[in-house]
């Protein structure tokens, strides 16, 4: 039965609807958030710490995007690096078996995730350098054309380009997921036609219900389903609601909505939290940060209005991301659909893509009411 609590004293008691035991379930589950620029932009330990104290076992942080500086993702790495050999509170992730041995041993597991591909410079070798860096996912563009394909924000919706292609099989070669977030239409359907392995949408919402031009279309919803991959429900709330503070009913809608369009088994989390949201940066900064993405076409107003931007009621930061199992329970989700949420799904398309198909699988005490 639902309650009006808060389970935990992290933080303080809201009106949240929220299921009685919820953070047992929580704390049983493989929980995988798909998309993290927040700790990237920051290299704030604290931030980091965020993502462990809300129960996350894999963090997919952003390790390239904007700015359009190659450089900058080696210094992003570097800091990662540090973290994790000095910290044993932190592993590296590069296929589930890192995955299951992270949730045995009650770790944060980090995988790197490239929101563009401007790193490889046009060199298609350098996937293997990535790959062996632990870069386990990569987009070909970040809202504007890249030199692979369009963005979403780009005012012509064209396809992929020839060394796009080449990318593509690349990154299935090097078993790299292929992600289509901020990414065009016709690119994004030309790049699911080009893959051999399933293509995620790390992180992106629906315009069938949020009217943003950042997120896509019920068609690509349906194209990345049927390909076998899935999308990441994002908390950014432009992308949400039309409310600069989403409710956490609001969120729910979302997941309702593309639950509905692509199937349970298609849908995950990735909630994109990063450093203009509310609280992280003093306000200066924050503007400052929206008025270079803006200046330089990495982000497009339509898309992205000015901030302040207050993430849903309940997880308006990443250490109390457990409220959103709670929520889940408390709307009628079983729990066997919010492990598939959380990190079912993501562990499907890592399995799939990641794994070696050779390699001892390392296992962990599944809950009863996960299915195997």
């Amino acid at each position: 039965m639902p309650v009006v609590a808060q389970e935990n004293s992290k933080q303080p008691s809201t009106d949240l609807k929220l299921a009685d035991g919820f953070m047992e379930v929580h704390e049983d589950l493989i929980v995988i958030d798909g998309c993290i620029p927040l700790v990237s932009m920051t290299r704030d330990p604290e931030h980091l710490k965020w993502f462990k104290d809300g129960g996350v076992t894999v963090a997919s942080v952003s390790i390239s995007g904007p700015p359009k500086d190659p450089e900058l993702t080696t210094d992003i790495v570097s800091w990662y690096a540090e973290q994790i050999q000095t910290n044993d509170d932190y592993v590296l992730i590069r296929n589930t078996g890192d995955i299951h041995k992270a949730k045995n041993e009650n770790k944060l597991g980090i995988f790197y995730h490239c929101q563009s591909a401007i790193p490889l410079r046009e060199n298609l070798d350098r996937v293997w350098y990535y790959k062996a860096l632990g870069v386990g996912m990569m987009q070909l563009a970040y809202n504007a054309r890249s030199p692979y394909a369009n963005g979403i924000t780009e005012r012509v919706d064209g396809g992929i380009s020839d060394l796009g292609i080449k990318l593509v099989k690349a990154l299935n070669e090097a078993r790299i997921i292929v992600d289509v977030s901020h990414t065009g239409e016709q690119s994004t359907l030309d790049i699911i036609e080009a893959s051999s392995e399933p293509v995620v949408l790390s992180h992106g919402n629906a315009r069938g219900l949020i009217d943003n031009p950042r997120n896509v279309s019920d068609k690509v919803l349906k194209a990345v389903a049927e390909n076998g991959g899935l999308a990441g429900v994002v908390g950014y709330p432009p992308f949400v609601s039309k409310s600069s503070s989403p409710s956490m009913d609001d969120m729910l809608d979302m997941v309702d909505y593309m639950v509905e369009v692509m199937g349970i088994d298609h849908v995950a989390f990735s909630l994109d939290y990063d450093a203009t949201m509310h609280g992280v940066l003093p306000d200066d900064e924050v503007k400052a940060t929206y008025d270079f993405y803006v200046s330089t076409g990495t982000w497009d107003p339509k898309a992205y209005p000015p901030p302040p931007y207050y993430y849903p009621q309940g997880i308006e930061r990443p250490n109390t991301l457990y409220n959103l199992t709670g929520a889940l329970l408390a709307r009628g989700y079983s729990k066997e659909d919010v492990a598939k949420l959380w990190g079912g799904n993501w562990m499907r398309v890592m399995k799939q893509v990641w794994d070696d198909p050779k390699a001892e699988e390392v296992q962990y005490t599944v809950p009863a009411f996960i299915e195997q």
